[in-house]
């Protein structure tokens, strides 16, 4: 598990699952938010992306750390699961009431075929289904620091365009200790070849407006 820290800036196809919006203040009769077929009681400006699979022992404290982050725009859980058979969605779920209470709506959608479709293809449902301006992206069995979201936010308003990423520590600490250090000492000019061209970086800390994508 890696904790964001932001120190500095059967071959049968089977239907997919409908997607549950979960709505603080007015939300059109449909359930939705946002783009989902109806307006909210105002524009969501985050869009947390988390992609799920099999997740269960570590969605409680991923989840916990986006009740306790201290960004206080307007929120969105976006959540995708990828054919878990653990009863992680409905972990997902049981946070209904502590994320309402923190403001933060929540959409959930998924599949139950046999197999898996893959990491890319939940994290790209779950962007899909999204509605927020900006989006951060979060595996499921990470952790946010508290202030994660609002310095990533306040980084996208500096700079629209640009893909904001953060530093790691691991849990436990001194696992994979070679990569965590170079992740968290990588250069710029790095870091722009390591993004586009290979899959070194952590994609789970990287948070950037919807415009770009």
């Amino acid at each position: 598990m890696s904790t964001c820290s932001l120190e500095h800036p059967n071959g049968q196809k089977a239907e997919s699952l409908p997607a549950k919006r979960l709505c603080k203040g007015e939300c059109a009769q449909d359930g939705s938010v946002g783009g989902g077929g109806g307006k909210a009681s105002r524009a969501v400006e985050v869009s947390i992306v988390i992609p799920v699979h099999n997740a269960s022992c570590w969605l409680d404290e991923c989840l916990q750390g986006i009740v306790d982050q201290d960004y206080t725009g307007s929120m969105e859980l976006s959540v995708y699961d990828d054919a878990s058979t653990d009863g992680s969605r409905a972990i997902v779920e049981g946070w209904r009431e502590r994320l309402e209470r923190r403001g933060v709506s929540m959409v959930i959608s998924g599949h139950d075929s046999a197999q898996p479709r893959g990491v890319g293809h939940a994290k790209n449902q779950a962007v899909s289904q999204s509605s927020g301006k900006y989006l951060c992206f979060q595996d499921a069995d990470d952790v946010m620091m508290p202030q994660r979201i609002h310095l990533q936010y306040e980084a996208c308003l500096f700079n629209s365009t640009s893909l904001i990423g953060c530093q790691v520590r691991r849990d436990p600490e001194g696992s994979t200790e070679r990569y965590t250090r170079w992740i968290n000492n990588i250069s710029q000019d790095q870091l722009s070849t390591q993004v586009t061209h290979t899959q070194c970086v952590c994609v789970c800390v990287w948070g950037g407006s919807r415009a770009r994508q």
